[in-house]
């Protein structure tokens, strides 16, 4: 079916009671996620990395043609040295955490990762969400030889969510600290 040359879904374009619940949703987790990102201490992300930049929250409307919210937080995308947590809520998929290392630590973070429950994303791009979550582009083992690419590399889980709110930030915020702390037991 070709979208452009069908006729537009008047009903749906008017039923606001749908929109009115979307924008809702989008508000409450916006206010989840943030909440997540200032419950995180600065003396833990500067234990992780001395080179970061706190947290930055932004959210779109398009992709794939869904919307979705992103969390950063440490915010250093050096490919060699940096570190970065991704909190992705794309709705009508799921949420998702990731670590996008560069690729000089990424072998030392390599075994924790996969014992934390990361897969590495095999896409070519650390932003080919399509391909890393719906196609699962994904190396499942572990091997050195995953870390002879240049740039980042991104390390991915699932969070299965569930319950009320406090259960989500819950949830949430013990998947980045406990990320947290298995990265500050290798030392």
């Amino acid at each position: 079916m070709d979208v452009n040359q069908s006729n537009p879904d008047l009903i749906l374009w008017k039923d606001l009671e749908l929109f009115k619940k979307q924008h809702r949703l989008k508000l409450q987790f916006w206010t989840i996620l943030n909440e997540v990102a200032e419950g995180i201490s600065e003396e833990k992300l500067s234990a992780v990395h001395s080179k970061h930049k706190s947290f930055k929250l932004s959210k779109g409307n398009d992709l794939l043609g869904m919307p979705y919210h992103v969390l950063d937080i440490i915010r250093d995308f050096d490919e060699k040295k940096g570190l970065n947590f991704r909190l992705l809520n794309w709705f009508g998929v799921g949420m998702y955490f990731m670590a996008l290392t560069g690729n000089e630590i990424s072998s030392s973070l390599s075994t924790k990762l996969f014992k934390g429950g990361f897969n590495l994303g095999d896409t070519g791009s650390p932003w080919d969400y399509p391909g890393l979550i719906l196609e699962k582009k994904l190396i499942y083992t572990f091997d050195n030889q995953n870390f002879e690419q240049e740039g980042l590399q991104v390390w991915i889980k699932e969070l299965e969510i569930g319950g009320d709110r406090n259960e989500i930030i819950n949830k949430i915020s013990t998947t980045v600290n406990n990320t947290i702390s298995l990265i500050l037991s290798i030392g």
